[in-house]
């Protein structure tokens, strides 16, 4: 993963190497999207949401929706 006229970071973790490669991954494909026009733009956009999850992944961010997955996942709620 390069970006044109800039030197590359040194990533030594392969978990962190993971979620940037997965976080620039989905950064190209709302590239492609975002050129396709209005009909594909909430597909875009969640393009978009996956990037900065799997850089809050690095970060330590805690996304509601990780919070709702363990809520559901680990308690009986609603049942």
């Amino acid at each position: 993963l390069t970006v044109e006229g800039t030197e590359g970071a040194v990533i030594t973790r392969a978990r962190h190497r993971r979620h940037v490669e997965e976080a620039a991954d989905a950064l190209e494909r709302f590239e492609q999207l975002s050129g396709q026009g209005y009909m594909v733009l909430d597909m875009a956009a969640e393009e978009l949401r996956l990037a900065a999850s799997e850089l809050g992944r690095i970060t330590g961010a805690i996304d509601v929706e990780d919070v709702l997955d363990v809520l559901f996942a680990d308690f009986c709620i609603g049942k």
